[in-house]
């Protein structure tokens, strides 16, 4: 097998990876390795470049080699355990956070940390749930959040507009249904996701709900996540990618028209010329 050449970073962060293929948290690495966010996406971004790691699930995101390396086979073997929380009968009750209370923090942390670990940045977050009682096309035709993206890619000519919605729901309206109210979104967006707060405590008895909620969401192509804290990306959990569709563009056009505040308007019409 070839020699495989590494920087000195890409060495450290290699060598942490399993060689048996187990994934590894990105907030593990990065706190074994003490490194700044920048240097460990950076790090991290090459080395899934080159086609020696790749991307995985779990809350925060994970990685993974993809090939063994010569210069790493007495690498360290990291064991990632799985830990269910669940709350002692002596707690007292869990204040669950209303829905209102989770588009802020879910809208800063899809603009930093979930574009961060996707490698392509929105260049705008918006909250549309609150928008009172203006007409935006009839029942289910609001998301919560929705996400912008102009996007090149180097042998595909064009510019492609991607909008992503995101329908959230509290800890306590976790059921099938939010899967249909995306799907009423995406007929006019690129992606749809579903996103369901899990709490800790309340994990093991959220446990049927959520793979209800999963189930139906890949059936239809709808993406879920699910998260602990809204405001740390490490305890959120892709547990379905949203896949991509084509809306009709005139749909598309008039959910931006009618969705969306004017100055994410004026910089969809500025990146698209």
């Amino acid at each position: 097998m070839a020699q495989i050449e590494f920087t000195i970073d890409e060495q450290k962060l290699y060598d942490r990876l399993p060689v048996d293929g187990s994934a590894v948290g990105n907030k593990t690495l990065r706190s074994g390795l003490r490194w700044s966010e920048k240097r460990y996406w950076g790090v991290r971004d090459g080395l899934v470049d080159r086609g020696l790691a790749s991307r995985g699930h779990g809350r925060g995101g994970s990685l993974r080699r993809s090939i063994e390396s010569p210069a790493s086979q007495d690498a360290e073997i990291i064991e990632v355990a799985e830990v269910k929380l669940i709350a002692p009968a002596a707690s007292p009750p869990l204040i669950v956070l209303r829905e209102i209370h989770l588009y802020e923090p879910l809208a800063q942390v899809l603009l930093e940390s979930w574009g961060k670990d996707r490698r392509s940045i929105p260049a705008a977050v918006d909250i549309v749930a609150q928008q009172g009682k203006r007409q935006t096309g009839g029942r289910w035709s609001r998301p919560d959040i929705v996400t912008v993206e102009v996007r090149t890619y180097e042998y595909v000519p064009g510019k492609h507009l991607e909008i992503t919605t995101f329908e959230v729901k509290p800890a306590d309206q976790i059921d099938i249904t939010a899967v249909y109210e995306a799907l009423a979104h995406r007929r006019a967006s690129t992606r749809a996701y579903v996103m369901l707060h899990v709490p800790a405590p309340l994990a093991v008895g959220l446990e049927a709900a959520v793979q209800q909620v999963r189930d139906v969401g890949a059936s239809h192509g709808v993406g879920v996540v699910v998260f602990d804290d809204p405001c740390d990306y490490d305890t959120w959990d892709i547990l379905e990618e949203a896949e991509r569709f084509e809306p009709d563009p005139e749909k598309l056009n008039d959910f931006i028209v009618t969705q969306l505040p004017a100055d994410t308007k004026s910089r969809i019409a500025r990146l698209l010329r």
